[in-house]
């Protein structure tokens, strides 16, 4: 089976911190509040990694090995793991507040669920929030170790699992056209494009390059029925 797979390149603007890990030089970032996003991916072919804008796509078959991969747990974010979270988000997004449904959230100040491996270890964390009818998806963000390991998967699937519960019947989050991965991950999680809106990002990402060096521009929504 052909799929698409992120293929990334290495970057000035990575380096790696005590436990061998990419962290985002933040003066290469911009201070644009719109859809957070990765800024630091891991390349699925030799572990490098690399900025969002110097990713790229390629197809291949399903032919990677196989990898025994550690149990993934997912529970309620609590005190003792908000700093962590908050970092990660940081690292990944180059900041701790998104734009969302034509509303700026503090990711400090929204639920979140952690994915944990290895006991103890934080591999991802999804912030969202509920409205009267659905859960909204703020921020998804994973460790690079951990990308292509099923955290992702666990953490939407969980934030499902907790919707159904509370009663929505919708699972909605708000992405950018040049987010590919993203356009991938959710479609393949069975999530459908509902609206696009062109030329709403334009101002607010202010020239920054996207995915890829693809110039953001439209903002689009995906949902799923629960």
């Amino acid at each position: 089976m052909v799929r698409n797979l992120v293929w990334l390149r290495p970057s000035a603007c990575a380096c790696l911190d005590r436990r061998g890990r990419a962290m985002v030089n933040c003066l290469h970032m911009s201070s644009s509040l719109f859809s957070a996003k990765p800024s630091v991916l891991r390349c699925a072919r030799c572990g490098r990694f690399v900025d969002w804008a110097e990713a790229r796509l390629q197809l291949v078959c399903g032919c990677r090995p196989h990898m025994d991969l550690p149990p993934v747990a997912v529970r309620a974010c609590d005190d003792t793991d908000r700093q962590a979270v908050l970092d990660l988000f940081q690292r990944d997004f180059g900041t701790t507040r998104v734009s969302a449904f034509g509303v700026e959230h503090v990711l400090a100040e929204v639920p979140v669920l952690v994915a944990l491996v290895k006991s103890d270890e934080l591999a991802g964390a999804l912030a969202y929030r509920l409205t009267d009818d659905a859960l909204q998806m703020l921020a998804l963000a994973t460790d690079p170790m951990w990308q292509r390991a099923g955290v992702g998967g666990k953490l939407v699937a969980e934030a499902e699992a907790l919707a159904r519960t509370a009663g929505r019947t919708r699972a909605v989050l708000a992405t950018s056209n040049d987010n590919l991965p993203a356009l991938y991950f959710y479609q393949r999680q069975r999530y459908r494009i509902v609206s696009l809106t062109p030329g709403s990002l334009i101002t607010s990402a202010a020239g920054r390059q996207g995915f890829a060096g693809i110039d953001v521009r439209d903002e689009i929504r995906l949902e799923k029925d629960l």
